[in-house]
């Protein structure tokens, strides 16, 4: 069937499941913008007033809904100020199909106002770009886009497309979108149960493709038929293991050396759906100790061997990898020996989780408050199945060893680093989950890249609850500083005083100060009833 190339783009939305278009507008994308006026089961339209807010948007749309997201930029202007955006979308491999508009192809040569190379500004950024340069390839380019964005590695990927081209006189056929195959286990498994079935200290490292491929509770399974002991891996984008669970060993530092350290009491790991051990400074040496078995799982065979040596590399669908891997251990491990070492992996566990959780309840005070205490207050304020969207750095890795979290889903970072994302991220979630509390944590540095996101947070109306962690300074930068043998104050790091209430209130969000711990804990607490965007700011002791 023929259509118009704007309306032949809106028939491909409709059947990859696309009912929000996140986008900041121009008069490059006036052809895609009047088709949508003009359809009348069109997406809605979710606007942004700065691009960064506008791709956090669709990343945290993405990753509440499970599909890839679809976001309109403006040329090249438009495009670069995403790239914060879509840097970390790459990173946190989340699906996103972008576009932007090109100037007319008639006057291209003349270098008009706000042209430029979007290919070359984009191509860093996402998995692949497409400049599309005729009507009748636009259908097939788009199509391709969606499917190239969820396959393994999953990421954001980019089409330029010239505005004339959207409006030609010509009908173009649109493909129809092709049904992929449930993706299959892994090839090999007896032979990794072999070998952690033989382990006498067996551990699992769980990687963000647990959580994004919804894989949680296979790997729970996993677990318990060889009571392995389980890390998240460093800076965790996702939720992947209940920390709940009595086997649950906390995050793996974000450094070499502390990997190594923590990993040296095992004979084998399973690492599962892990790019690599992301580390954030340098240590010299490698991030496994040595005479470290691993057995490595991952749906993306470009990882495998990768960044780490394994003694037997699997490639398959992990949930379903997982589920016929707990099958076979049950086989290699008693089960009297897995229920003691997961017996004996608890009681250790539930005494680390005393000692934090009694020093952190003894910091409470009026404000201006001890990190411990204001992360704590999060963590037991926040109300049954909410959603934690986390960017706050410093607090955000003491929140980590506080929350108690199990459902999948149930924690958002970003391991990109642009910073900014954090505000529009916790819009995108509560868009794509209306029935689930939202509570983003933030930092006021991060704060301060992304605070544009309050505006479309007020026109939404969307019922997130934002607590920005406020100690007046780039913290992390400054304890690295520190660390590194520097002395009095690090240039650039201080932010001073801020009052965020005004800041929110200049975009139409309610606001407040918390004034103690136990306030702030309230607070949490009722994000669940919120009818709109509440911010609450948090002086932070330095």
């Amino acid at each position: 069937m023929g259509y118009r190339p704007a309306l032949a783009v809106l028939d491909i939305l409709r059947g990859e499941g696309v009912d929000r278009v996140f986008g900041n507008p121009g008069t490059t994308e006036l052809p895609f913008l009047a088709a949508l006026a003009d359809t009348s089961d069109a997406p809605e339209y979710v606007f942004g007033v700065h691009e960064g807010s506008v791709v956090a948007m669709a990343d945290g749309y993405a990753r509440g809904t499970g599909r890839p997201a679809f976001v309109s930029l403006h040329i090249a202007a438009g495009l670069a100020n995403g790239l914060i955006g879509l840097l970390n979308a790459r990173r946190s491999r989340t699906p996103l199909v972008v576009t932007a508009g090109q100037q007319d192809r008639r006057h291209l040569q003349q270098d008009p106002m706000l042209s430029g190379d979007l290919i070359g500004i984009a191509t860093p950024a996402v998995k692949a770009a497409y400049d599309v340069q005729h009507a009748h390839d636009l259908p097939l380019a788009l199509r391709r886009a969606f499917a190239l964005a969820v396959r393994p590695p999953a990421g954001p990927v980019f089409l330029s497309v010239p505005t004339d081209l959207l409006t030609e006189d010509t009908e173009v056929e649109v493909p129809s979108r092709t049904p992929v195959p449930p993706a299959a286990p892994a090839a090999g498994l007896e032979h990794a149960a072999s070998l952690l079935g033989a382990a006498a200290r067996p551990a699992i490292v769980a990687g963000d493709g647990v959580g994004r491929e919804n894989a949680l509770a296979a790997l729970v399974r996993a677990a318990e038929a060889c009571g392995a002991v389980v890390h998240h891996q460093p800076m965790a984008d996702c939720l992947d293991f209940p920390t709940t669970h009595p086997l649950y060993a906390g995050m793996l530092p974000p450094r070499h050396d502390a990997v190594r350290a923590a990993l040296a009491g095992y004979d084998t790991v399973l690492i599962v759906g892990a790019h690599a051990f992301t580390p954030h400074a340098y240590t010299p040496g490698p991030p496994l100790p040595p005479g470290l078995q691993v057995v490595q799982l991952d749906s993306d065979p470009h990882e495998i061997g990768r960044n780490f040596p394994a003694a037997t590399g699997l490639v398959g669908a992990l949930a379903p990898s997982l589920d016929r891997l707990s099958e076979l251990l049950r086989d290699h491990v008693p089960a009297h020996t897995a229920k003691s070492r997961t017996l004996r992996a608890g009681e250790r566990h539930a005494a680390e989780r005393d000692r934090v959780e009694s020093a952190a309840r003894a910091a409470y005070s009026p404000a201006p408050l001890a990190p411990w205490a204001a992360a704590h207050a999060v963590a037991r304020g926040l109300p049954p199945d909410a959603v934690v969207v986390e960017e706050a750095i410093t607090v955000g890795l003491l929140l980590r060893r506080l929350v108690r979290l199990d459902r999948p889903g149930s924690y958002t970072h970003t391991v990109g680093g642009g910073l900014g994302w954090g505000i529009g991220a916790a819009v995108g979630r509560a868009l794509a989950e209306p029935g689930r509390p939202v509570v983003a944590v933030l930092g006021d540095g991060s704060t301060l890249f992304g605070l544009q996101g309050l505006w479309s947070a007020a026109r939404q109306n969307t019922p997130v609850l934002f607590v920005v962690m406020s100690n007046g300074a780039y913290r992390t930068v400054q304890e690295t500083y520190r660390a590194m043998g520097g002395q009095g104050v690090c240039p650039g790091t201080e932010l001073g005083e801020l009052d965020f209430t005004q800041a929110a209130r200049f975009f139409g969000v309610d606001a407040v100060r918390a004034e103690s711990a136990d306030q702030l804990r309230e607070l949490v607490a009722g994000a669940g009833k919120l009818t709109g965007p509440l911010l609450i700011d948090v002086p932070l002791r330095s």
